[in-house]
């Protein structure tokens, strides 16, 4: 049996037929309907609410638990906990979703001598003394290896060779002839490196004979509606094999989009680009190579490959140059992955004998400490909270969020983009809680103060302390007399998930200081790598105990770091193998049955009761 449904989208009605039994939140995914879902469906998040209209479901205790009383009295209810029984009205509401993604990085000036490259031969033309095979006359032109050259392209020969009067150009890869194309095209050899991250992908686009960078371009990863973390994707890949072939198609689909875009603006074909360069963490290039991926998510943590992986692009589905190259790059355990070995090769860490630390914030905390005699690394699990995850009014990167929150006499903050504020990103829920924290807000427990310890704050800053069903809240922006999903408030529950997280990382770097026998003072640079390394107010970061305070003074943000290491590697064999000698030199240390991390992480739950 099917039921009418009717979608309310920005003034829009569309109006569809659905089959009985439907879960509301895959079918609106099925419509690409781009609805946050950042727990995978578990109903943990809240962030699939959706506003029904007509006869509302009564709602599920689950539901009332999750959403409040307010919420669901107005009609909202969590689309993936309601099944479709009955005609139904859903009112959406739409979100800007043009992210403020950052893609400059740590980049140097280094010599461009790439993996593929071009050489244009004039060979001599066969005659009654020269009865040399077309395969023999292309080798013996260099040193190249003939045995190398596909099949597919020695059944070319015949006709490539003679339709263009014995002047071609040879395709070579380490030394190898892959491909021959008629006349002179050396100057047609572009590249494009991108890095595939959990939440957003940056891609380059180069020209491989010259160095020139030609264009960037940047979106969020489609895969985000699967979940905010690498673990619920893992679970949802894991569920079915059409689910992983899913995950791994829309990834695919998306890159091949961004090939489309970048090439079109040069009026390019895609066929010019020869090579490309992706990075990004372990369960990313699983998903990406359509590899099983559960092992990563179970004790002990093995990955399928941590590999520098060469293949023919057509292998992983890449719509460019048929005889193209995909170079995935290599990690170095399931959590830590090519993104931070890219990392380490931008900053030159492992080439220095100062000791640095760099510090990747996202869905996961991941760091590497060292120079060049040593390189020990570990993965917090941090969780999404930083990247809006988990938070009630939690957003990425995108237009209107609040970055940046103060706590003056009155509240101060700015929005991405300066638009009209629908949210918070991680930047501005760092500061809030910092300011919270000084203000007296929060006590060093994390705890909202009560109404009777508030006799210190002003009426101004006292009447945002709020109550949401009994949770405890801080408003930020909004009506403190009639709080509505729309207002922005700093909850109780989201402290808490900050706390977790800047815990993990507090805890991460001083389990890696302890593994390597130094001290906090011995640290002479912090590389904040990453989108959120970018905008965070250090100084917050600092109050709230994010990073310790000993390395105040030494940090320095660096954008994309995997970015800027996938570039390297695209432009540069020596970089590349570089690369690939990093993944033997960091180590992993785990930490998940660490003593030593358990301790520092309950120790650094806590704020500290003094600051500047």
């Amino acid at each position: 049996m099917k039921y009418n449904v009717r979608l309310f989208e920005n003034g829009i009605v569309t109006e569809d037929k659905v089959d009985s039994g439907t879960n509301l939140l895959e079918y609106l995914q099925s419509k690409s309907i781009n609805i946050e879902s950042p727990c995978g469906g578990k109903g943990t998040c809240g962030k699939c609410r959706v506003k029904l209209g007509g006869s509302e479901p009564e709602p599920t205790k689950h539901e009332i638990t999750i959403l409040g009383k307010k919420l669901v009295n107005e009609g909202y209810r969590l689309a993936c906990h309601h099944i479709i029984e009955k005609d139904l009205d859903i009112y959406l509401h739409k979100v800007n979703e043009e992210a403020n993604i950052v893609t400059e990085g740590k980049e140097k000036r280094i010599k461009t001598d790439p993996i593929i490259t071009k050489v244009y031969a004039e060979l001599e033309k066969p005659d009654i003394n020269d009865q040399r095979s077309d395969l023999d006359r292309i080798a013996s032109y260099s040193d190249m290896l003939k045995e190398a050259i596909p099949l597919k392209a020695i059944k070319t020969l015949p006709k490539i060779l003679r339709k263009s009067d014995f002047k071609v150009t040879l395709l070579v890869e380490d030394n190898k002839i892959i491909a021959v194309e008629p006349g002179n095209t050396t100057d047609i050899l572009y590249g494009i490196a991108i890095d595939i991250g959990t939440t957003t992908i940056a891609a380059y686009l180069y020209d491989l004979n010259s160095g020139e960078r030609l264009g960037v371009y940047s979106q969020l990863n489609p895969q985000k509606k699967y979940g905010a973390d690498v673990l619920t994707r893992i679970q949802y890949a894991s569920s079915s094999e059409e689910a992983k072939d899913e995950i791994c198609r829309i990834i695919v689909e998306c890159i091949n989009d961004i090939i489309v875009k970048l090439t079109d603006v040069h009026n390019m074909s895609k066929n010019s680009i020869y090579l490309v360069s992706i990075v990004g963490n372990t369960t990313m290039m699983h998903l990406f190579m359509n590899i099983p991926a559960e092992n990563i998510a179970i004790a002990p943590f093995i990955p399928a490959t941590t590999s520098l992986h060469k293949v023919k692009a057509c292998e992983v589905g890449l719509d460019i140059n048929e005889n193209g190259i995909c170079l995935i790059l290599p990690s170095v355990s399931g959590y830590i992955g090519g993104d931070i070995v890219a990392g380490v090769l931008s900053t030159d860490m492992h080439l220095k004998k100062e000791i640095s630390l760099l510090i990747d914030i996202g869905t996961n905390g991941e760091m590497v400490l060292g120079n060049c005699d040593f390189l020990y690394s570990c993965s917090t699990a941090a969780g999404p909270a930083f990247e809006g995850a988990n938070i009630r009014n939690g957003l990425g990167g995108v237009k209107g969020a609040i970055d940046k929150v103060r706590l003056v006499d009155q509240i101060e903050y700015t929005t991405i983009g300066n638009e009209k504020p629908i949210g918070i990103c991680g930047s501005g829920v760092i500061d809030a809680v910092g300011e919270m924290l000084k203000k007296g807000i929060i006590d060093e427990t994390g705890r909202i103060i009560d109404d009777d310890e508030a006799t210190g704050l002003s009426d101004y800053f006292r009447q945002r302390i709020v109550d949401l069903d009994g949770i405890r809240g801080f408003l930020i922006e909004g009506n403190f007399s009639n709080i509505s999903q729309n207002d922005i408030v700093i909850t109780q529950k989201d402290i808490r998930e900050i706390q977790n997280a800047k815990a993990a990382i507090a805890a991460g770097i001083i389990s890696l200081i302890k593994h390597s026998n130094i001290q906090m003072k011995d640290i002479d640079k912090v590389y904040l790598a990453g989108g959120f390394g970018n905008y965070i107010n250090t100084s917050s970061a600092i109050t709230i105990g994010l990073i310790p305070e000993e390395l105040k003074g030494k940090i320095e943000s660096i954008g994309n770091s995997a970015g800027a290491g996938a570039i390297e590697c695209l432009l540069s064999k020596e970089r590349l193998q570089e690369a690939n000698d990093l993944k033997e030199r960091i180590e992993y240390i785990e930490l998940s049955a660490s003593p030593e991390f358990t301790d520092q992480y309950v120790e650094n739950m806590f704020f500290k009761k003094d600051f500047e």
